[in-house]
């Protein structure tokens, strides 16, 4: 049976009831179909076509639902509350980022947004998929995200958490580009095909990365900072392979700044440099090192200027690399 027509079935009630709020109530759950109209309450009986429409009628912390497969914007989803936006299961809810604009924006302080289960793409022009200027949680999973010009999410809402699970993020600028004291977790996670880096964290973000592939990339993932800012990236149980130029990138642009790495249970395979650091001046650049594969690649560590401080527990495997380690060597810390 159609998914739609479960939903429809089990809801009738519920519908009902709806149906005999005052007109003005806003809904905890709205609908959007694709056979819908922005005139209708955006009920399940009576559903919206656009996202706009049902952001305006869900009340703040609620849910929308897209009961179809179909396109569900026609430019920029501004969201002005916190809200759950899904498609149900078996069908694809599509959101396109278009006319140099982002598919979905965030820009108020405390929003808290759930997306689940969307595919977010590219349409003649656009900006990001997904941009978090403001607001205070961001919760991404079941996604596809692919082909837009800049980043498939660009988190830089100060402070703000981020979760990115069992999504793919392919084909854009930049996979997922955090900055600007952003924490987050991205766990199950594809990024592949990026013109630029596949994960970035800067300017003091602070990001892990978890049980996920960065393939096929310019350069897998990279964590810097200027001046003032320390920045962290933690990628485990992972894979980065066959990123065209670096692996990960470990570097300062300014004074006092730092970037550190934690790289843990994951393999580094078929890039150019594996690791590769880089140290400004009277900045912090510093790498742990702990029981990976570093294969294959033409430099598996290079240590630059500065000189980083790259520790490693001595359990690490560089094998079969052109040159296994270039421009210093690493320094042994033993388990504590």
């Amino acid at each position: 049976m159609n998914p739609r027509n479960v939903i429809r079935i089990a809801g009738t009630f519920a519908a009902a009831l709806l149906l005999c709020a005052p007109a003005q109530a806003q809904l905890f759950r709205a609908y959007l179909a694709a056979d819908g109209s922005d005139i209708n309450p955006c009920t399940l009986a009576q559903p919206c076509r656009l996202l706009p429409a049902a952001i305006a009628a869900v009340a703040s912390g609620g849910e929308i639902w897209m009961l179809d497969s179909a396109n569900y914007n026609i430019g920029q989803v501004n969201i002005t509350k916190s809200v759950t936006i899904l498609a149900v299961p078996g069908v694809v809810g599509s959101v396109v980022a278009t006319s140099n604009g982002n598919a979905i924006y965030m820009g108020l302080a405390g929003l808290r947004v759930t997306l689940r289960n969307l595919v977010i793409v590219h349409l003649t022009t656009s900006a990001n998929g997904i941009e978090m200027e403001l607001g205070a949680e961001l919760h991404v999973a079941d996604c596809e995200i692919a082909g837009v010009t800049q980043s498939a999410i660009y988190a830089h809402a100060p402070n703000s958490k981020v979760t990115v699970k069992n999504t793919v993020l392919r084909g854009a600028g930049y996979g997922f580009f955090a900055n600007d004291t952003v924490t987050a977790a991205l766990d199950g996670v594809h990024v592949k095909g990026m013109a630029n880096s596949g994960v970035i964290s800067a300017a003091g973000a602070r990001v892990t990365v978890g049980n996920s592939v960065l393939s096929g990339n310019q350069h897998g993932a990279a964590v810097t900072a200027n001046e003032g800012f320390i920045s962290r990236l933690g990628i485990v149980n992972s894979v980065v392979d066959g990123n065209a130029g670096d692996g990960i990138i470990v570097q300062t642009f300014g004074l006092a700044g730092g970037a550190e790495l934690t790289l843990k249970n994951s393999m580094v395979s078929n890039n150019g440099t594996a690791i590769w650091t880089n140290q400004f001046t009277s900045s912090t650049v510093m790498a742990l090192l702990d029981d990976n594969a570093i294969t294959y690649n033409a430099v598996g560590i290079f240590i630059g200027a500065g000189p980083p401080t790259l520790y490693s527990r001595g359990n690490n495997t560089l094998k079969f690399n052109t040159n296994d380690v270039v421009g210093g060597a690493l320094t042994l810390s033993a388990g504590q």
